[in-house]
Order: structure tokens, then sequence, then C-alpha cells
């Protein structure tokens, strides 16, 4: 039996201006495929709808060859005349431009189609769209680790056809195997297409975020150890003496981070040995645990489970594990002569083996954190060696391998916090964010050339999806600790330096006033750039609490020394008291603020932040 392609279908979704937003719009099949099952999930106080989707082959004989998979195969109503604007955004690659917002108008006749690269869901491209059309919208996000792709067409008479789904599928289960697909989730929202944003947001911190802490409890604080320590140069002895250094300093951190290069090797040629360096850790990493929870502070460690490299215990032990890359191109060759190999999750011993060993290591060194790295291009992995009936098989169930993975760790260890890294942001769908925290959504960032440009559009761009994310900084000037301000913070400083410790003790107790507020809207106050002449700045406000923050960063090539700014969100009969954080107040009415607020930096390059509280 030949399914050439398993379509489902939203019907009737609609969208206009005078439109209230759909709360559950349906998803029927438009074919009969045996074995799908489609599980709905709606959330009408944000109205959202999200499907999951699993296929299950029958239990003895040939399975149908499944092929051209989709998820989403719908079409979208807007009023006949109007313009319709996809809204979307550049994913993490390590570039400067990471997260940049983009906006293109559809054109009837010609497919707008975006995907994803090299297996992770989030590089290249964010699996987020925006739908806008004049008072209204649809929002669509893509629940998928691997590589997807989507379509979003303009066939006339107001209507866009979208579909998204897997990139490649070509093949058959084994008899009784069931496996996801990828999920689904579309918001409806009425309004411009930063309120769409703005519901989203609500939607991703209510329903796409862990429930186990709360969102300021999630985001930690952390003090880096490799401000002090290279990757490559930590001990069991130097990280017990500095974890008892920092907590002498009663700086307001709660969260005590240790990266990559603690395996025997070091980083990267360690990848693939599970255990602590013997020389350096000669008990592991649980002193190091232990020593921390002493502090008070929350322990962090990193692992990166799913490469190997060539030569170590993995490859040894286990290389009916491991899978090898094939047909990289010539920028990513590396992974070939290099060794790069990936452990596939979709082998049952092989995940087994990871969750025993790493939930072995998470109780033995009292973690709190768990952070997952992942420094490859999977796709040409899963790609080599497949068979005709096999294609897209093999990246299916490495994905479904990889949740069952996460979901244990969970499991087993209820307060533990899941980080997940990716090479800096290259899994941020949302079936990793319901899943995990993000506290390092780029590897472009302080050591660049851009810096700190670079990450001041990433907080920019990053923030028209995600509530919950932020840097910190390795240096104490002003300009780059108010560059990574957001969520959280991790700071990779030198704490043995007075005058360092001194100025971030200043940024902090300046930060802790304004950080609940990033959970709140977002609306960007300039347009994305990193040029250096211009001015960038954004507002994040929470109704609830009547308090919002703005920032402003006069670049340092930038003539002007005043940006005029119009507010959003606001109460216009309210008083808002606006406070400098370096200097100075002053109220103002939020009907006044939304015609335009004046900030005037005369230095550059330079950073303001302004505390805004709604008074009586």
């Amino acid at each position: 039996m030949k399914l050439f392609s398993l379509l489902i279908s939203v019907l009737a979704l609609s969208v206009s201006v005078s439109a209230a937003a759909i709360d559950r719009p349906a998803a029927p099949l438009r074919e009969t495929v045996p074995g799908l099952r489609i599980e709905t999930q709606a959330n009408p106080g944000h109205a959202a709808t999200e499907w999951q989707f699993r296929l299950r082959a029958p239990g003895a004989g040939e399975s149908p060859l499944y092929e051209n998979l989709k998820s989403a195969d719908f079409e979208v109503t807007f009023p006949p005349d109007a313009k319709v604007r996809l809204h979307w955004s550049k994913g993490s690659h390590s570039e400067p431009g990471d997260f940049e917002p983009k906006t293109n108008p559809l054109v009837q006749g010609e497919p707008f189609v975006l995907e994803s690269f090299g297996g992770r869901s989030s590089d290249g491209v964010m699996p987020y769209f925006n739908l806008a059309g004049e008072g209204g919208g649809l929002i669509v996000a893509i629940g998928w680790t691997g590589d997807w792709k989507a379509s979003f067409e303009l066939l006339g008479n107001g209507k866009v056809h979208v579909t998204a789904g897997l990139k490649r599928t070509s093949f058959r289960l084994a008899p009784g195997e069931e496996v996801r697909l990828p999920s689904l989730l579309v918001m409806n929202y009425d309004g411009d297409w930063i309120d769409g944003q703005n519901q989203f947001r609500r939607l991703m911190l209510a329903h796409f975020t862990p429930k186990h802490h709360p969102p300021m409890t999630l985001m930690p604080l952390q003090a880096g150890v490799h401000g002090i320590f290279p990757f490559n140069e930590t001990s069991e002895e130097k990280l017990v003496k500095l974890a008892a250094d920092v907590a002498a300093l009663k700086l307001p951190l709660d969260c005590y981070h240790l990266d990559a290069g603690w395996h025997e090797g070091g980083f990267p040629r360690g990848q693939g040995n599970p255990q602590a360096d013997p020389v350096r850790f000669p008990n592991g990493l649980a002193p190091v645990g232990a020593a921390v929870r002493k502090t008070g502070m929350r322990f962090l460690a990193w692992f990166e489970p799913e490469r190997a490299m060539r030569g170590t215990w993995l490859e040894r032990e286990h290389p009916d594990w491991l899978l090898k890359p094939t047909g990289t191109p010539e920028g990513l060759r590396y992974q070939e002569r290099d060794g790069f190999l990936l452990l596939d999750l979709g082998n049952p011993m092989a995940r087994q083996w990871a969750i025993e060993s790493i939930s072995e290591e998470i109780s033995r060194s009292s973690l709190d954190f768990y952070r997952q790295d992942f420094n490859l291009y999977p796709a040409y992995f899963w790609h080599t060696g497949e068979k005709p009936d096999e294609v897209g098989l093999r990246e299916i169930r490495h994905i479904n391998g990889l949740y069952d993975f996460l979901d244990e760790l969970a499991r087993r260890h209820p307060d533990l916090i899941l980080d997940n890294c990716a090479a800096g942001g290259r899994r941020l769908d949302f079936e990793m964010m319901r899943r995990c925290i993000v506290l390092w959504r780029s590897d472009n960032t302080w050591g660049h050339e851009t810096f700190p440009q670079n990450v001041q559009a990433m907080t920019h761009g990053l923030s028209h999806w995600l509530p919950l994310h932020g840097l910190g900084a390795a240096a104490t000037d002003d300009l780059a600790l108010r560059s990574g301000m957001g969520a959280c913070g991790g700071f990779s400083i030198n704490y043995r330096n007075p005058k360092a410790v001194a100025a971030l003790r200043k940024h902090l107790d300046s930060y802790l006033k304004v950080r609940p507020i990033y959970t709140g809207d977002y609306y960007p106050l300039t347009s994305h750039t990193l040029d250096t002449t211009s001015w960038i700045a954004w507002q994040f406000h929470r109704a609830d609490l009547g308090e919002g923050v703005i920032q402003a960063f006069r670049r340092p090539e930038a003539a002007t020394e005043t940006l005029t700014v119009k507010l959003r969100g606001l109460d216009p009969q309210q008083r808002y008291e606006i406070a400098n954080l370096d200097s100075g107040k002053e109220v103002r009415t939020g009907e006044e603020l939304m015609r335009g607020f004046d900030i005037t930096l005369r230095e550059k390059p330079t950073a303001e932040v302004f505390l805004l509280k709604a008074i009586n």
C-alpha cells in the first residue's frame, strides 16, 4: 500500500478586521490514513490550538509507504482586498544577525518557502510565523526539533495556503511501531502584528515553558567559572575553592555554572567519554556539587550526549550506536575530517544508556541545572546509508528518542531544570521550549568584532517570539552589562578582581529591579539594526504590575544625541514615573509617553535604562 501524501487540513480558519479570534479551529483529515492519531489541545484563553500527530503501523505485515508527510495543509481567509504580510525571523547560525526579524508581503502565484538548515529546528530560520492582515492575523508554529519546511502561498480572494511539516519522507515503519510527527500550533489574534506577537509571548509563557518553577527561578543569575578558568583547565580543587570565594562576595547570584571541558580528554576531543577527567576530577563532579550546595547556590553542569569523537569510549565500546556523516558541504566538511559521530537516540539501547549514565551523574553531582549542548549538523548523519524506504525515518526516530530522553530525565528528577543550548539557540521550537529553558541563545556573543551591537540586536529580534532569554556579560563596563540584560544572565568575569566585582554588584542592584518585567509584553522602539551609525531601543511592559523597562543604545558612530520613541501598552490617563537608573526622574501621562518620549545620550557608545512605574 502506498500513501503519497498525508495531509492534515485545518479548514475554515478565517481572519478579518472585524472577526473575533477563533478559539478552536477544526483539524479534519483530508485523506484517510491508517494508523494516524490526532490529539487536540485547545487553549481558548489564548485563541490557540495545538495538534499532536502520531502514526502507528499495522501490527503485522508490511506497513504502508508514507511519503510527503505534512502536519499542516490549510487555507487562511482574509478579507479579499487585504494586504497579507508574513513576519518571520532568522534563527541562530552563530552570526551577528541571528534572530533578525523579517517581513515579506505575499504575492499571488509566488509561494514563499522557509526551511531549517542541517537538522536543528531553529538553525537558519525560526519555526514561528505570523500571517498578518489589517486588524488581525494568524500565528503558526512548528513543534519539531529536526528539519522542517513551510510554504505560504497567496491564492487570491484573500486566501493563503499554508503547508508545513517534515522536509523529506518516504519510509515504512516496523510492525506495530508508533512515531510522533511534527506538532502544530496555531493562534488567532486581533490587532496589529505586534499585538499578535505579544499574545503569542503570553501563550508561550503560559503553556510552552517548564511549569515546575516560576519564571524567575527557572532563569538563573549565573556565576560562570570560565571568566577565570579556560574550559580544559578546570579541576576539582579550583572549582571548590572558587565556589567558596564567590559565595563570600555575597553577590545576588543563585547559580554556579560549569560549562564544557570537564570530561576526560577535554573539549571538544573528549566528547564521547562520559566520565570526568580522572586527573583533574579524581572523584568526579560530586565534590564540586557538594561544595556548591554548601554555598546556597544552585549547580549547573554542561553535557553533550549526542556527540562522540573518534577514539573516545563510545566509539571503542559501542560503534553500533554511532552514525557517521557523509555528503557534507565544504563549509561543514570538518565533521567528516575531524571524526564527528552522532549517538543515535533512535536506538533504544543507546538511548537507555544515555538516560542511565546522565541520570546517575545528575544525582551524584547534585545538579540543579542540566545543560544539553549539540554541536553538529545531524541531517548529514541521518542521511548516511538511507535505504529508499527509510528516507526520513532515522531523523524521526532520533527526535522521538530525544523527547523520550528529556522527558525521562524530568520524570526521574522532578526539580531539575533542563537547559537547551544546541550550539547556541539552534533548537528553539515549541516542543523544546515546553521542556527546556534557553540560557545561551547564540554562539555569536562577546568575542565577536560586532560586539555589543550583535547581542543588542539579538535581544531585539528574539524577544518577538520568546519571553524567557538573556545573556549576561564577560566584562563589567556599563555598555557590556546593559547589552546583556534579559530574563536571565550569566556573568563570566574575574571574581577575584575587586573592581570587576564592584561594577557587577552595582549593575545587579539596578538590574534586579527590572528583571521580572522581561516576562511582559515587548515593543521594539526602533528597527532591528547592526549599524554602528544608528540607535537601537525597545520596551518591555507588565500591565499587571504597572511597570515597564526601556532600554536605549546609542551606537559608536550615531550622529544624533536624541532619540524620540513612542511607547506602547500604556493607559493614556495613567500617570507614570520614569526613573533613569543612572539619575533623574520625571512624571508623564501615558498619553504623553505614547505620543513621544525623548532619550538624550551625550556620549557614544553608551546605554541607558529607564524604569517606568504607574503612580497615583
